[in-house]
């Protein structure tokens, strides 16, 4: 099954990620996320000239659904709304369109409580569970509760909760991407094809193979 897909609505690139886990009843679950990224070009712009500003949201799973078709229409929804609150755009009796959403806290919070609950842990870019490391929380969240549902599983007595603020790149690196043309997604910076878990090596390779 695939596990992304792209499109585009109002200037803005989405894309679909989806995960399917299984529950601790044996039913099969499906959480989507949708990333959002803005990076239209200049009018007189050539292929390498870019604006200063890249924009990027990411619209976390709120529920998990019974088929992946559901979860991604769901994020796609909220998705779509986000992109016309953030465009400033105007519903049909020319009011501001507003965003709805649920509190980004809250929902945080709520990865943060079943993190806890399934000896999960955050150091801010990577999730962990025993020895396992994941980029997508749901990833771990899928393998933790697998591995709990099982018969004569051993919680870690040692465990002690970890959630770090998720790391985000300072003005002073965002200045540096925009340099060498290196982004930055979900825990990774990504340059001509490949991810780097560092800046520096992201630029290191950028330095030596410019225009990727």
């Amino acid at each position: 099954m695939r596990q992304h897909s792209t499109s585009r609505f109002q200037g803005w690139k989405i894309l679909l990620r989806w995960a399917e886990f299984r529950c601790q009843d044996g039913s099969l679950k499906f959480a989507s996320t949708a990333i959002l990224k803005h990076r239209a070009p200049m009018v007189d712009c050539t292929r390498l000239q870019w604006p200063d500003k890249v924009t990027r949201s990411i619209v976390f799973p709120e529920d998990a659904f019974s088929s992946c078709e559901d979860a991604n229409t769901d994020a796609m929804a909220k998705a779509q709304r986000q992109i016309l609150v953030m465009n400033g755009s105007t519903d049909s009796r020319g009011r501001k369109i507003m965003d709805s959403a649920d509190n980004t806290d809250a929902r945080q919070q709520s990865d943060e409580s079943l993190a806890a609950q399934y000896e999960i842990s955050f150091d801010g870019k990577r999730y962990a569970f025993r020895q396992h490391r994941y980029v997508v929380f749901q990833d771990a969240l899928r393998y933790a509760v697998a591995e709990h549902a099982k018969e004569g599983f051993l919680r870690d007595e040692a465990f002690q909760p970890s959630w770090v603020a998720a790391y985000r790149p300072t003005d002073e690196d965002e200045s540096t991407m925009r340099l060498h043309g290196i982004d930055f997604i979900e825990g990774h910076f990504l340059y001509g094809g490949y991810r780097y878990g560092q800046l520096c090596d992201a630029v290191a390779f950028a330095a030596e193979h410019p225009n990727l």
